[in-house]
Parts: C-alpha cells; structure tokens; sequence
C-alpha cells in the first residue's frame, strides 16, 4: 500500500469533514442565536489562505427586502450644468475640495437626496472621480453608485443611477451571520487564491447588470453580506433565510 497517498487522502478528508462540522455549528448556533466561535471559525480559512484582516460585525438587525426603481432622468440639467463651466476645484485640490464641489454640482442638477451617502475621492493625475452609494435607511445598495468625474480640476461628466427607493413589504427577513458569509466565500474561492478580507458590512444588493442609464427598470434588493478583499475587490454574499 502507498502509504504516502493514503495519508494525504486521510489529512484531505479530515480538512473536508471539520469544514462540514463548522459550517454546521456555526449554522445551528445562528438559528439559535448564540454567539459563534470565531476563534475556530478564524483557524479553518486560515487553513484556506484566507485571513481576515478586519473586525466582524456582532450586531445586526433583521432587515426587510426593499423595491428599487432606476430613473435616468435629469440628463438636461446635467447637460446645462456642464456648459456652464464653473464645477472646478483650484490647483492641489484636497479630497474636501472635490467633495465639496461634487456635492454642488449634484445639488443644482437635483441629483442629490439623503440616500446618497459620500463614499471616497479616487484621483490618478489629472483625473479624479468622487462616488458616492446609494443607501436605504443609511444601509447602502451594494454595487450601487453615483460617480462625479474631474479632468484637470474641472467636472466633466456624472455616473449616475438615481434610485427610487421603497419597502417591499412590512415583513423583515431574517439575516444569516457574517460567519455564515465567509464560509460560503471560502468555498467559491480557487485554491491557489490568497485572501485578505478588508471589510465585511451587510447592505442591500441587486443585480443591476442590465441598467442601462436612460430606461427606468424596477427590481427587488435583498439583504446581503458585502466582502471586500484584496484592494477593494467585492463579493457578495446573499444574507436572508427564506
């Protein structure tokens, strides 16, 4: 007998089955709603290349499933705005000067409203783009933006999906764990991959793949763990139980 192979075999099967007892445990401790062993939890991605590199978050609340409309109006603000030439920050602008000027620009083009939560200034030479996230109720919508861009200190154009936002129903899905979210992030990752998880907060997501900027399109968004990793890449993870 090749003893070599059947230890690797052995230690392969051991890996599979502790992976399947946690991922139990932590689901059996959810839906009673005690607290989970992230120690454990914390050893088994490590085993996987996947370190977390930020806190969890242990409070989260039931959250229901939302109703979101894509308008792709306000275009001849927009243009009328732009032609005006005077969205512009001075030379060595700081991040508050872009921000303060974006802010301006979408508040004359009746684009900005409470849902729309500043998220960060992104510049590379002579560009710079400042985004902000659309939100519910302060939760934002994964995947869901609106971009101010600047060429050479001047506004030149908005990326923009305006939402209409509204609950589905009364009715509150209950939300899976974070704990819950890694794991199920761990077993659609290639085994060559390193992992440093940045963040993990729960948001609203949709599938906005088919949003085209003029049409108005109506879809639901449902709770989601939202997993950002190696240098901002995102994943996200459906976080409600039917």
């Amino acid at each position: 007998m090749d003893w070599s192979k059947a230890k690797n075999i052995l230690i392969v099967a051991l890996i599979v089955t502790n992976t399947f007892l946690l991922f139990t445990y932590l689901t059996k401790n959810s839906t009673e709603d005690r607290p989970m062993d992230q120690e454990t939890l914390f050893t088994v991605l490590q085993g996987k290349d996947i370190y977390v590199d930020t806190d969890i978050p242990d409070k989260y609340e039931n959250m229901p499933a939302i109703t979101i409309k894509y308008n792709g109006d306000k275009q001849e603000l927009i243009e009328a705005a732009l032609k005006k030439n005077i969205y512009q920050v001075a030379t060595k602008a700081s991040e508050d000067d872009y921000k303060a000027v974006a802010d301006q620009f979408l508040a004359d083009c009746q684009l900005s409203n409470e849902s729309l939560l500043f998220d960060k200034v992104m510049a590379n030479g002579d560009t710079a783009v400042v985004r902000y996230k659309n939100s519910y109720k302060k939760v934002a919508i994964g995947d869901s933006f609106m971009e101010v861009s600047f060429k050479n200190g001047k506004v030149t154009d908005v990326t923009r999906q305006r939402l209409t936002l509204n609950s589905k129903s009364k009715k509150k899905l209950k939300v899976t764990s974070p704990e819950e979210a890694l794991l199920m992030f761990m077993s659609e990752k290639q085994p060559e991959e390193v992992i440093h998880v940045e963040k993990i907060q729960l948001v609203f997501w949709v599938n906005s793949s088919e949003f085209n900027g003029e049409s108005l399109i109506s879809d639901t968004a449902f709770p989601a763990w939202e997993i950002t990793y190696n240098g901002g890449q995102t994943k996200y993870i459906e976080a409600y139980k039917a």
